[in-house]
């Protein structure tokens, strides 16, 4: 399998069944010859590909396992956690991170 396809291939198994059949759906009507180059394209595009060295964006489910977003629902997700923040402003200082991060290893970890 050519690089690209392989690319491709890993692109689209992160996706929804609905992100998917969105995906077809666009290449089948925006790309006149149908080519793999005009899937490329639209999955840079509307879906973020993810090159070597790119930036992956996700996060971590209940069972620890990483679950891929794209850049928006990222930037959606953040902003959203910003705004709990914002009106329940719980957190641990710098320093008390910085001390918890320092015990580990040692024979009284915090």
């Amino acid at each position: 399998m050519t690089s690209t396809k392989q690319q491709i291939v890993s692109h689209i198994q992160t996706l929804e069944s609905d992100q998917v059949k969105s995906l077809v759906l666009n290449w089948l009507v925006q790309s006149e010859e149908g080519n793999l180059e005009d899937l490329e394209r639209i999955l840079e595009t509307q879906y973020g590909m993810i090159h070597e060295n790119a930036i992956v964006y996700g996060e971590l489910n209940e069972e620890l396992t990483f679950q891929p977003m794209t850049e928006g629902e990222m930037v959606a997700k953040s902003l959203e956690v910003l705004e709990e923040y914002q009106r329940n402003p719980k957190s641990i200082s710098h320093h008390q991170v910085r001390d918890w991060l320092d015990s580990l290893g040692t024979d009284q970890p915090l």
